[in-house]
């Protein structure tokens, strides 16, 4: 129980201290105004529903269904509005440094959803799962196909390093099975905190 309030306090800690960093970053030495705090609400909604979503995960190693897909259709919901309201080009400047571009959004929706499809279908679900396509195409319509590197890296990188250390934990290395959203959900917070 007391390993659960830990992983619970982390990914608590993790969600908070990312929403003060970009509530600064939105509200830092600007004036207030609509637009901001939509943003601001929006970003603290997405970023509690994938914190959800990862501390699931972690405990159940499945994606929970309609947490997920409510996620994935509301930001798909969220980029076609923009896309026919602000045109293909044309985004959201979230700060100076970072604009919400939803053309970008579906390029890097198609391609990570296909490249997870892909393995899904190629392992047979033992890899990963169905779940995890969704995440992905969470992922790709908050990012956008330009930090899709980024993500990957981070994103693999971290899983690996975790794998590495719980298999060294248990004492053997083959057939560690970890939760991966965690990991994604962990890339795409990196990715829109450099971003911003």
């Amino acid at each position: 129980m007391k390993k659960l309030l830990n992983i619970k306090v982390l990914f608590n800690s993790m969600t908070l201290s990312f929403l003060l960093f970009v509530g600064y970053k939105i509200f830092g030495f600007t004036d207030l105004n609509l637009s901001n705090i939509l943003i601001y609400i929006s970003l603290v909604t997405i970023f509690t529903l994938l914190s959800f979503l990862a501390y699931y995960d972690f405990l159940k190693m499945e994606v929970h269904n309609i947490v997920s897909f409510i996620l994935m259709i509301s930001l798909l919901l969220i980029n076609i509005f923009l896309y026919l309201y602000k045109g293909p080009e044309i985004g959201i400047e979230i700060t100076n440094g970072y604009t919400y571009l939803p053309l970008f959004n579906f390029y890097a929706a198609i391609i990570l959803g296909f490249i997870f499809l892909f393995i899904v279908l190629i392992s047979k679900e033992k890899a990963l799962g169905q779940g995890d396509v969704r995440i992905a195409i969470i992922v790709g319509l908050l990012i956008g196909y330009s930090n899709i590197l980024t993500w990957l890296y981070i994103t693999v990188l971290t899983a690996i390093c975790y794998s590495i250390f719980l298999g060294i934990k248990r004492g053997k290395l083959k057939g560690v099975q970890i939760p991966f959203v965690p990991f994604m959900i962990l890339g795409s917070l990196i990715v829109v905190l450099l971003s911003l």
